[in-house]
Parts: C-alpha cells; structure tokens; sequence
C-alpha cells in the first residue's frame, strides 16, 4: 500500500517552505545536540564485557561483528572523514524527520523512542525512528540518509538486506504489533539522497522468517560467548581473494581475517598486530576501486 509520505513532504515545502513549527524545531535541536556528542565525543567507551548488551539494530549484521562488539573487542576507529559523513547523514535525517512531523496530512508520534525488543531469550534496549499515523492506520517508520550511489541503487532494487534493514525492521514490527503500537505490519523506509536531497520512500511488509533468524542469531551469539568461542565467519572471500561488501565495512575485519587470530589494535588508523601475522588484509587498488585483500605474508 502507498503511504505518500514523499509527496506529501514535497507539497508542503512547495507550499509551507518558510514556515518554522517552534516545537519541532527544539525538539530537533534536542536530538541534534546528542548526535553530535554521540559522534564526535571523545569520551565513547566500548561495552563493558561483563554485562551482556546487544542491540536490536544489530539483529541483520554478522554474527560475528555482534560477538566481537558485544566481547568488548575494539574495533577500526572511523577515520574523520567517516565521521564527518555520518554526522552529516544524522543530520539530514533529523531535517526529514521534521518536515515529516510538520507536513500536513502526516503524523508522526514516538519520535527515536527507546523500547524493549525481543529477541531470542530476552528484550534489549533499541530505539524506533517513529510510527506513522494516517487515519486509524499505525505503521513503522524508518527513515535513512545515503550517498547517492545507494540512493540510486535503492530506487532500482529496493531495500535489501544487505546491511540488516530488512532483518531490524521485522524484528522491531514484531515488538510494536505484539505491544498494539502499529496496526499495520508494514515499514515505511523513506531514504534521502544526502547529496542531492532527493526523496523515496518504499514499502516492506513483517517477514516473520527474518525475525525468527535473528532470534537463533542472538541466541548463537549467547552460546558462543559463554563458551568463550567465536561463531563462524558467514562470509567467504571473493575469488580474487579481497573482502566481499560487508566485510569491506566492517571495523573488525582486520581481527576477523588475520592470521594467526588475535586482536588487532590501532596506533591511529594503522593496524597494530600482537604476533607477527602469516595472513592480513591490505588495501590495494582494483582499477580505480579501492579493496581489501588477504594477503600472504612472507
């Protein structure tokens, strides 16, 4: 079913672009104010290993990034141009979610509210983008800045789940319809193109198979945790021998593929090994295409 989230917000910067809702605005502001002290704080810490914490918007992501975050392992820092993008991207959505608020014949309530989700033997703390309401119509809401490369690539395919969209959204509209919170098993995704600021929205319904893999996912993450082990690596690599997409973007890569397995830390954003290593990853150019590749060490 259509929702007409992005017409409605185009309509109304075509015909409201200079009106300001004082109380979005604060409200905005609010949250901007965490993001940038999320982002740019110094004093972030890793989880403590000692209380088990795993979140909900990790439901579709490797398992084994999971049990290295949740472990306390570090990971790669982001570089500060990595971080600047996300802020930026953070950014952008706070502006969408307030044209969102503000459009009429829109309403969104329970803006970034922190729940308990369900999955596999307990509720872990995680936060919803919002539920959108239209008549007596409750849906999910989430909303996604992104480069124009995955703005296109969107458009053309859809969401996937290659990054765990799919997979945290079911797991969140399992948690809102058993709570009665939407009413409809649907996610409206609008994504914004961070470059160019262009909208699209698209439409995923509950996949209940999705829920149930990140409920034996958490509960493997569990298992391996408490005998000390780690799960297997879900991803091979390319033939040519470099990294596939989500490893490529994954912090823990270089303690993921390095050999002989150890933790691998870093002296600003140089990898530093505590054994000599046989095997670990270096950054190589494929045409114009920066990729990892494991290499063999003489």
């Amino acid at each position: 079913m259509a929702t007409h989230v992005v017409q409605q917000v185009q309509q109304y910067l075509e015909e409201h672009g200079d009106d300001v809702n004082g109380l979005a605005v604060e409200a905005a502001a609010a949250r901007l104010k965490r993001t940038l002290i999320y982002q740019f704080s110094t004093n972030r810490s890793l989880r403590d290993p000692a209380e088990l914490k795993l979140y909900p918007s990790e439901a579709g992501k490797c398992i084994r990034q999971i049990a290295y975050k949740a472990a306390g392992i570090p990971g790669e820092p982001m570089s500060a141009d990595v971080t600047f993008r996300l802020a930026m991207g953070d950014m952008v959505e706070l502006v969408l979610v307030y044209l969102i608020t503000v459009a009429p014949g829109l309403t969104l309530v329970d803006n970034n509210m922190v729940r308990e989700i369900r999955i596999g033997p307990r509720k872990w703390r995680g936060a919803t983008d919002g539920i959108l309401v239209q008549g007596a119509e409750r849906r999910n809401l989430e909303v996604k800045s992104t480069s124009g490369i995955g703005f296109k690539m969107t458009m053309s395919r859809g969401v996937d789940d290659t990054f765990g969209y799919l997979t945290q959204a079911s797991v969140y509209m399992r948690q809102l319809l058993e709570d009665g919170v939407i009413n409809v098993p649907e996610t409206v995704f609008v994504y914004v193109d961070r470059d160019s600021l262009k909208l699209y929205e698209v439409v995923v319904r509950y996949e209940e198979a999705l829920a149930k893999a990140a409920d034996e996912k958490f509960e493997d993450v569990i298992r391996h945790l408490e005998a000390k082990k780690l799960p297997q690596r879900p991803y091979t690599l390319n033939a040519d021998g470099s990294l596939g997409l989500n490893c490529s973007y994954c912090s823990h890569k270089h303690t993921c593929w390095t050999s002989p397995r150890q933790v691998v830390t870093f002296h600003g954003m140089r990898p530093v090994y505590r054994e000599t290593p046989t095997e670990r990853l270096d950054l190589r150019m494929a045409g114009k295409k920066p990729v990892w590749v494991l290499c063999q060490m003489p």
